[in-house]
């Protein structure tokens, strides 16, 4: 039965405060990032981008003075961290369109379907815009957990604006599987 009328017409938001337990109890939680908090998935973020170390070092890119490679795969509470780094060597400005996640098969045979999956990354540690001539920058990049077949790879795909220098890191299989564990609340990656 419907009801004309809300069981309550106004909240004392002082008392909810107070009723409210935990540390996190003021933080919201977003849909995407499940059970974690954003503040939380920063953390992590910024412990990654600040560490900088490579523990990948056979996944990388590099044509016309660019070179784009992936220093390392995390996990943590059911999501994936990829750090990357982007080196100009260039002297002209590289300026960035776009990042591209996608899942696509490893072989394909001549006039078969082919089949990708777009991943959206949940969030992005720096934005992305320009990198100027001789220099060099990093990102953290945040993906719902996900694993793939043997016979697919994930491409991360870097695209320039008004340009044709596109960067193509191919991950395999193994590479997710052996990604890094967070384990600790002081993310301490170990």
């Amino acid at each position: 039965m419907l009801q004309s009328f809300p069981d309550k017409m106004n909240y004392n938001l002082l008392q909810l405060k107070e009723n409210a337990s935990g540390a996190d109890a003021n933080e919201v939680l977003f849909e995407e990032l499940g059970s974690n908090s954003p503040s939380m998935v920063n953390t992590v973020l910024e412990a990654i981008y600040g560490e900088n170390k490579r523990i990948i070092k056979h996944i990388d890119s590099k044509s016309f003075g660019i070179r784009f490679l992936l220093k390392g795969i995390y996990i943590h509470n059911d999501k994936l961290y990829l750090h990357t780094e982007l080196i100009n060597c260039s002297n002209a400005p590289f300026q960035i369109d776009f990042v591209q996640f996608k899942v696509v098969d490893k072989k394909r045979a001549k006039r078969t379907l082919i089949q990708e999956r777009v991943l959206t990354p949940l969030r992005t540690y720096k934005p992305l815009d320009e990198i100027v001539g001789n220099a060099k920058k990093q990102n953290v990049f945040l993906l719902n957990q996900f694993t793939i077949s043997d016979d697919k790879l994930l491409l991360i795909e870097l695209y320039e604006n008004n340009g044709e220098r596109h960067q193509v890191l191919k991950v395999e299989c193994c590479d997710l599987v052996r990604a890094k564990l967070i384990k600790n609340v002081e993310l301490k990656i170990n």
